[in-house]
């Protein structure tokens, strides 16, 4: 069985899927003007069914998406004969004197600006048709459900856990929603189940779609817990310098890479705790303003001024005097500034000068030793996963300052090894739901076996360090 790129023009197929039955779904081009009839229609049906049934539950528009190495694909991208002859009809009606195409990159543009326009033209449609319902729309990516891994999953040996787990913790990196629609049990296998469970569950679904509203502060229930955040698109700068290689070694799976800032209250005092990275070049004057309100407010802030715009630049300065601020300015691989404002700290740095592999490892180390973020050490192998939660201590725990908890899955078909360091400010407490894994308490921490496709979670008792 074998999926591939279709160009059938007669019904618009431009790519097919495997789902969890096995079977070979076509997917019909969104440009083909017969989609979006039946999608009006739907909408029709579906809203009169809503309301003569007095259903008042929230809906929400999803965009489906897959993952092609580092890109993002929507389904809704396109170059089937339905999309090419689309495209010509959008130029004939909008430049009828005719358009200079003036070559790729501008025929790459003009493509990519009519794509927004028919997402929008879906999107719109559905707002209008279900407005009493109507929430927003989220972007899904499914699992699977790339064309090279429907060819993939469609061969005999499939494809492994290892690395639908390698995914799934790249897009919780990425704070990705993800769907497992496609996969049939026997490639979930013992492990993505409780992956997706203890971390993509209920909890996850109320807070990303805003069905229910969390508290900031910590209780008694599971949180996932980071400890820095990037504000850029996919990270590719903060790759170029360093700091994901860093972070990967270190502080791997805790960290968060994000399109732009939620600056809610909720969430300012949920992630008061992490380190904010931002990139001048990527700084408009709202996320300027933003940035600078949480050193306002106490937070850590990182600021990369490579390709900052000099307006902003200016501000930043006006900022710093009309504040009276004192700047500490360190020279070490790069001019590094250092402000305080209260809890709050706001460091600049010129990341072009992080060229090298060894300096850019110096630099970090360097500049988070000064953050102080206070956590376990881990070794792990690079085939082993683990993810952190935290939650508020209970009436028998009020010796320490929160409770953290780390889930461990080895997804491979070898015994692998975890080695905790818990140093000062961490004690073991106890291990919870062991599957093919167990865990002993050393002079230095606590030792984790785990068998293939084993599991663990270790709870810690974080204190207050005299």
């Amino acid at each position: 069985m074998v999926a591939r790129t279709l160009s059938i023009s007669s019904d618009g197929v431009h790519l097919a899927i495997l789902d969890q039955e096995e079977k070979l779904n076509k997917m019909y081009s969104y440009f083909e003007p017969k989609v979006f009839q039946s999608f009006v229609e739907f909408l029709s049906a579906f809203g009169n069914f809503l309301a003569s049934n007095k259903i008042k539950s929230p809906l929400w528009g999803t965009n489906f998406n897959y993952q092609e190495g580092e890109r993002n694909i929507s389904y809704l991208a396109d170059s089937s004969i339905a999309f090419e002859q689309s495209f010509s009809r959008y130029l004939k009606q909008n430049f009828k004197e005719g358009v200079d195409l003036g070559g790729p990159k501008e025929e790459a543009n003009l493509k990519s600006k009519f794509t927004l326009q028919v997402q929008d033209l879906f999107k719109s449609t559905a707002e209008t048709a279900l407005a009493p319902f109507w929430i927003g729309l989220q972007q899904v990516t499914v699992l699977g459900g790339a064309p090279g891994e429907t060819i993939e999953r469609a061969l005999q040996d499939g494809k492994s856990q290892l690395n639908f787990v390698n995914d799934i913790l790249d897009h919780y990196t990425h704070d990705r929603w993800i769907s497992s629609a496609l996969l049939k049990k026997s490639e979930k296998g013992e492990l993505l189940p409780k992956v997706l469970s203890e971390h993509f569950g209920t909890q996850e679904v109320e807070r990303r779609y805003l069905y229910k509203i969390h508290g900031a502060e910590l209780s008694q229930e599971w949180k996932s817990f980071g400890l820095v955040d990037i504000f850029e698109d996919g990270g590719a700068s903060f790759k170029k310098t360093g700091l994901i290689s860093f972070l990967d070694e270190n502080f791997r799976w805790m960290y968060s890479i994000q399109k732009e800032l939620n600056f809610t209250n909720e969430w300012i005092v949920e992630n008061q705790h992490k380190v904010k990275f931002f990139h001048g070049a990527n700084l408009d004057r709202t996320g300027f303003s933003q940035m600078m309100k949480l050193f306002m407010m106490g937070q850590k802030v990182v600021l990369d001024l490579t390709g900052l715009p000099p307006e902003l630049d200016r501000r930043l300065q006006i900022f710093m005097l009309e504040n009276s601020l004192k700047v500490q300015t360190v020279n070490f691989v790069t001019t590094i500034n250092l402000s305080e404002l209260g809890d709050g700290r706001f460091i600049t740095y010129e990341g072009s000068r992080l060229q090298t592999e060894e300096t850019t490892r110096k630099f970090w180390s360097h500049l988070f030793r000064y953050f102080n973020l206070n956590h376990v050490d881990i070794n792990l192998g690079t085939d082993v996963f683990s993810l952190w939660r935290i939650r508020a201590t209970s009436p028998t725990e009020l010796n320490y300052l929160d409770v953290r908890r780390v889930n461990f899955y080895n997804p491979t078909s070898y015994k692998k090894q975890v080695t905790i360091h818990t140093k000062g400010g961490f004690a073991f407490l106890k291990m919870i739901d062991p599957s093919k894994a167990t865990a002993k308490s050393v002079s230095h921490g606590v030792e984790v076996e785990l068998l293939p496709h084993g599991r663990i979670a270790l709870d810690f008792g974080h204190y207050e360090e005299t």
